[in-house]
């Protein structure tokens, strides 16, 4: 998103931002317990309006549309932040448009203005991708069911959660402090994303929009597009890293980037990210275009995302060599989010099929069932 001069001081200012409150000892604190929320950062990031910027004005927010979340995440995934930014900007930006339901909109105010944060319940347990064909019912006596492990589950103070129902599916708001939520974690490869199980017993919730499955999709698309910008930020933060230590590193009296090896890594990491950001920015110029191909765009976005920093996460492991897979080192805090973020809101299967449904996956229309 570097060609984007509009969102350029915003973007210096979220850069030197992180940079500061998201120190190495920050980040590794936040590894050692499983569910934890980095409450200080995400405080900070309220109080600097983020939450508030993809919302439209005429709403109360910023109005700088999805693009600004998908640089805010890009800056994430350079220092591995983990917030709940993508999860409560999509979901403020649906509940901020039901005017006939106040109480959404109430809901959707307090997470524009950051007094509460969002998880998306979009996956079923054992599967790999967002569940078009859910595994939690809403019945006359509530919410039922449980979600796979799911972002920020741990932390949020409000779901959407993708339910069966009378109609087929729909979308429920459910808030999660409530009676009848549950919630489980446990030690995860990356323990900063306070993921947890979430099952509902009776939970009461309350049904968002008409088209369930128009607005599942929309939903899934954005989150797919603004997860990977934040995978983009991770591989280039890995490319960099990669490329300063070969600079620094020596070996047989010379920096081993003159290496032929070492250069190879490195070109194929940099054609891999390049090929991904073309891919993103792609689709979220026709986004904001209003182009019904952009969901086909966001999943072949998610894709080449997704394969760029897994393969920038691991070749900065092997160009560092030993000192790379030790805890003090920066390397496998990358390695960890780019594995992580690989299964969160579907992986490249998923994503993949959704790809070649072609047609009928960028007019909004799903499936039924997914492979």
């Amino acid at each position: 998103m570097e060609d984007h001069d509009d969102l350029a001081p915003i973007r210096d200012q979220a850069r030197r931002f992180l940079k500061d409150a998201l120190s190495h000892d920050h980040l590794k604190a936040l590894l050692e317990v499983p569910g934890t929320f980095d409450h200080v950062t995400w405080r900070e990031v309220v109080a600097l309006g983020w939450p508030s910027a993809s919302v439209p004005d005429a709403a109360g927010g910023l109005g700088l549309g999805w693009g600004a979340t998908c640089m805010f995440a890009e800056e994430l995934g350079r220092t591995t932040g983990s917030l709940p930014l993508i999860a409560s900007g999509a979901l403020a930006r649906v509940l901020l448009e039901c005017h006939d339901a106040p109480s959404l909109l109430a809901a959707g105010q307090r997470l524009l203005e950051g007094e509460t944060h969002a998880c998306l319940a979009f996956t079923a347990p054992g599967e790999g991708g967002l569940a078009v064909n859910p595994s939690v019912s809403l019945t006359p006596e509530g919410l039922f069911g449980e979600t796979a492990f799911i972002p920020f589950g741990a932390s949020a103070d409000v779901a959407l959660v993708h339910a069966s129902c009378d109609a087929g599916t729909c979308l429920v708001l459910v808030e999660l402090a409530g009676g009848g939520v549950t919630r489980e974690t446990v030690p995860m490869l990356d323990n900063s994303r306070a993921s947890a199980r979430l099952r509902f017993t009776g939970a009461p919730a309350e049904i968002v929009g008409d088209e369930a499955l128009a607005l599942f999709w929309r939903i899934a698309g954005e989150i797919a597009l603004a997860t990977a910008f934040e995978q983009l930020g991770g591989a280039q933060a890995c490319l960099d890293l990669a490329r300063d230590y070969a600079m620094e590193r020596t070996a047989f009296g010379q920096p081993i980037g003159r290496f032929q090896a070492i250069k190879t890594k490195l070109a194929e990491m940099y054609v891999r990210i390049e090929i991904a950001r073309g891919c993103s920015l792609d689709a979220l110029a026709a986004l904001d275009a209003g182009e019904p191909s952009w969901l086909g765009l966001a999943a072949g976005a998610r894709l080449a995302a997704t394969e760029a920093y897994e393969f920038a996460a691991r070749e900065s492991i092997q160009t560092h060599g030993a000192i790379g897979i030790t805890w003090e080192a920066q390397p496998h805090h990358y390695y960890r989010r780019s594995r992580t973020l690989a299964l969160e809101w579907g992986n490249a299967l998923f994503w993949r099929d959704q790809l070649i449904a072609g047609a009928g996956f960028n007019a909004g229309k799903a499936q039924e069932t997914t492979k």
